[in-house]
């Protein structure tokens, strides 16, 4: 596997809104490289992170290279403010 990108494991288990997703393919090939951006928006004060840990592909796939045994797990994971553990009553 290449190395695991995936948010830190304390976020994860804090997190106000977690969401994981595997992928497995026998083969895959681009014909484009594809980009790749993850951006978040929202109030000031969020904590958020995403990240995946790859088997038989690297973080940069190469154009019309065949890719065999594939396998992405990823992770999106979002504190919001004023929520969690840590955060104080506020009325409702």
């Amino acid at each position: 596997m290449t190395g695991d990108h995936r948010p830190d494991p304390r976020l994860t288990a804090s997190a106000d809104i977690v969401f994981a997703a595997t992928v497995r393919a026998e083969r895959i090939c681009f014909d484009r490289a594809p980009p790749v951006t993850v951006t978040f928006s929202g109030e000031p004060g969020e904590e958020s992170a995403s990240g995946s840990r790859r088997a038989g592909l690297p973080d940069r796939v190469a154009e019309r290279r065949v890719y065999r045994e594939v396998r992405v797990d990823y992770v999106i994971a979002a504190r919001l403010a004023g929520h969690g553990p840590d955060a104080e009553e506020r009325p409702g």
